[in-house]
């Protein structure tokens, strides 16, 4: 009788626990993230856009049902990251599943929202078939509305997600303007970074006009200028800084070109403006053994044969300062001609230079006189000077470099000895994805918008194991098998041994 009753309390007691916390799950919204990134959480940037929504946002997805892997965990990842969005929305944010599958009218819609099919191979049947697909969404707030045409990369769907949500409910977006009129690179050669800015920003062409820039960006960007600025125009981008304003400066220090082979020291008269501020280039090209490669042709008997090999002019970045938002949570950056930045140069009064960028230790310059081609250069085992600064971040009151007397405001500049950064000709016509992460998040930081950034750096990837001995390998792999087994015998040889002596005292 006893032992009833005590049962039966226990599963009274449960039964409560579970209650408790099933309506504690109801209020209180939580989750245990253990991956790097938190790639399965919301940052602070989207639970704070969400919660101040002043009117309802409504998703809707345009997705087919019953797709195969990979594309089902697309849709249950979207799933579990809009109810996230929801948890924290309440009722400013609904969304809803839609599947245009045979239903011509949702198909009509999907289109009028400019989601289009894409196609997929499917196995029906034991054939191979390739199927139309919808995975799309629609973002509709205040009558205006945001459109993802395609989800692809499951890394950046958060990213995009806020973004169309922060354009939606912006009053207006700022401004971003890229200068021009001194041999810059046209828009095709910077179409991604130009796309990719277009979410957050209104991106126009900048221009110099009575001293003074037209139309005023709230963040500028000076990408490969190739011809010399006049005083004018120097002027003109001094007395922005001087006005608060906020400058990225992709420069190259040096003219390089791997086709003929040659290199040569570069002026257009910004670097000397850059050194008055505390960013000094140094005309040198750095080295580096992590490098990118490029394929040469070598002559073998009759035949001309393409070989790979790597080459120190194109750095590979994986040094990124732990400590700046900019780039703590970037993985590598690839150059493509990189000078060095001098964080030695003397530093104006009230300016602070934070290095943002490194190369490795295994590195080395050119300077004065530069030998590029690929079959000439010094050996890489030699590189041990590094590593050397390849951007940095200046931010403060700046002083002017032609009125002594005028006192600015703070503003903040972004100096990067690569001009070609973001030229995705220079990259076979695909832009790197750490490039286009780290100029955004360079926009992002110099507009102040560095909520954004925590986000845009997350990413998927599969954890990957150590690398082990091959006699460490048989036994990890034994462990492996056996090991759980093993775990399970002895736990139950050790219960079967207490209740064994629990009984020979209860028989005493």
């Amino acid at each position: 009788m006893q032992r009833n009753w005590t049962t039966r309390t226990t599963l009274l007691l449960v039964g409560l626990i579970l209650v408790v916390l099933n309506l504690i799950g109801l209020n209180v919204f939580f989750r245990i993230d253990l991956t790097d990134d938190r790639v399965y959480s919301l940052s602070e940037a989207s639970i704070e856009t969400v919660r101040s929504l002043d009117d309802p946002v409504t998703v809707r997805v345009f997705f087919t049902a019953d797709l195969p892997a990979p594309y089902s965990s697309y849709r249950r990842f979207l799933r579990d990251k809009l109810d996230e969005y929801r948890a924290y929305g309440g009722n400013k944010f609904q969304y809803e599943f839609l599947d245009p599958g045979s239903d011509e009218s949702l198909q009509q819609e999907a289109a009028r929202y400019n989601i289009p099919p894409v196609q997929v191979q499917v196995i029906e049947n034991d054939n191979l078939q390739i199927k139309n697909a919808y995975m799309g969404l629609v973002v509709e707030y205040a009558g205006k509305r945001e459109t993802i045409p395609v989800i692809e990369d499951l890394s950046t769907l958060e990213y995009d997600l806020t973004s169309a949500i922060r354009k939606l409910t912006r009053d207006r977006l700022p401004v971003a303007g890229i200068l021009t009129g001194h041999g810059e690179p046209g828009r095709t050669a910077i179409e991604t970074f130009w796309r990719a800015l277009e979410r957050n920003y209104e991106v126009r062409t900048v221009s110099v006009k009575d001293s003074t820039l037209d139309p005023r960006p709230d963040v500028l960007f000076i990408i490969a200028p190739a011809d010399t600025f006049s005083e004018a125009h120097l002027k003109a981008i001094d007395r922005y800084l001087m006005e608060g304003g906020r400058v990225a400066v992709l420069l190259n220090r040096v003219n390089a070109n791997l086709q003929f082979g040659f290199a040569s020291e570069q002026k257009t008269g910004l670097e000397d403006l850059l050194a008055h501020y505390g960013a000094v280039v140094r005309p040198d090209l750095v080295m580096d053994r992590q490098s990118s490669v490029v394929t040469l042709q070598r002559t073998v008997g009759f035949f001309r044969v393409a070989q790979m090999v790597e080459y120190p002019f194109f750095p590979i970045a994986t040094r990124f300062n732990p400590e700046h938002p900019m780039v703590s949570r970037l993985r590598e950056v690839f150059f493509y001609y990189v000078s060095s930045i001098d964080t030695s140069a003397a530093l104006p009064e009230g300016v602070e230079r934070i290095p943002l960028v490194y190369s490795t230790p295994q590195s080395a310059t050119q300077q004065g006189f530069f030998t590029v081609q690929p079959a000439m250069l010094p050996d890489p085992e030699n590189f041990q000077d590094g590593p050397y600064v390849l951007a940095v971040a200046l931010h403060g009151t700046f002083p002017s470099a032609y009125d002594s007397t005028r006192v600015g405001q703070p503003a903040r500049l972004v100096v990067v000895g690569d001009g070609d950064l973001v030229n995705e000709q220079r990259y076979g016509g695909q832009l790197p994805p750490g490039n286009l992460a780290f100029v955004l998040n360079i926009a992002d930081w110099l507009g102040q918008d560095e909520a954004l950034l925590a986000i845009r750096t997350k990413s998927i990837a599969p954890r990957a194991l150590e690398p082990v001995s091959e006699g460490l390998r048989p036994f990890i792999k034994y462990a492996n098998i056996l090991g759980p087994v093993v775990l399970v015998v002895l736990f139950g040889l050790i219960r079967w041994r207490i209740r064994r002596q629990r009984q020979i005292v209860l028989t005493t």
